[in-house]
């Protein structure tokens, strides 16, 4: 996309819908074909951002159904100041409820992200600063900001811890920390390194279902043992209650 003046742009800005803003940049839903215009700061602070369309498009070309890479370039007067990128429905995992997730789409959101991770890893990319870029709705996630990955050979289990982590702190940190940290195979997991994110999953079903007396599908249903309390690793975006 290519525009001749700032003012041009900004006149096109105004015709699509704002939909947030984070560390690099505002980001604008195109509804007429659901795609992402994403402004780095810099361009509102009258500042060149230092990217290049090679950089900003290196790991476009790797075909996933996860990593929401840039697509193409935006230029205003033949500078870059921003991206496209495809958009989904879906919300910062974050920013959910942890109580209201249904655990059989999560894990299969978890299983599909691994296969694309894996073609990712043997693609020769090392993937950076994956929490709080995790999108995720009924059973599928999404991953965003790429700008930070490297190229860089790196093993699918170290790209993978990225995932693997957020999950296992969406699942249990300012909630569950007590049953977890209670049950010391649990708190090996939990703490450990290199644990799948599934196995860990699985793991605490089977242990909450036992506790419980009953099958764990959502975890509201073991809010009576919640104890929100402790400092958090995992800043959350929504007010939870008991």
């Amino acid at each position: 996309m290519e525009f001749n003046s700032k003012g041009i742009f900004n006149c096109y800005l105004q015709s699509l819908r704002f939909i947030g803003q984070g560390s690099q940049g505002m980001c604008f839903l195109r509804e007429s074909d659901r795609t992402v215009i994403k402004v780095f700061n810099e361009y509102f602070d009258n500042e060149k951002c230092g990217y290049s369309e090679d950089f900003l498009l290196r790991f476009s070309g790797i075909k996933n159904g996860s990593f929401l890479w840039p697509r193409d370039v935006i230029l205003v007067n033949g500078e870059v100041v921003g991206y496209t990128s495809s958009y989904r429905k879906a919300s910062n995992l974050c920013d959910i409820n942890p109580l209201s997730a249904n655990l059989d789409s999560l894990e299969r959101a978890v299983n599909r992200i691994e296969r694309d991770v894996k073609v990712v890893t043997d693609s020769g990319v090392k993937l950076y600063d994956v929490r709080y870029n995790i999108l995720y709705n009924r059973g599928r996630m999404y991953v965003i900001d790429t700008l930070e990955y490297m190229d860089r050979r790196v093993s699918f289990r170290e790209n993978m811890n990225n995932i693997d982590e957020e999950v296992m702190l969406f699942l249990v940190d300012g909630f569950f920390d007590d049953f977890v940290n209670n049950d010391w195979f649990l708190k090996e997991m939990y703490m450990g390194k290199d644990v799948s994110s599934v196995l860990f999953l699985k793991e605490f079903r089977k242990r909450l279902g036992e506790y419980m007396g009953r099958e764990i599908v959502k975890l509201d249903t073991c809010k009576g043992i919640v104890k929100r309390k402790g400092s958090k690793a995992y800043i959350r975006g929504v007010i939870t209650q008991n």
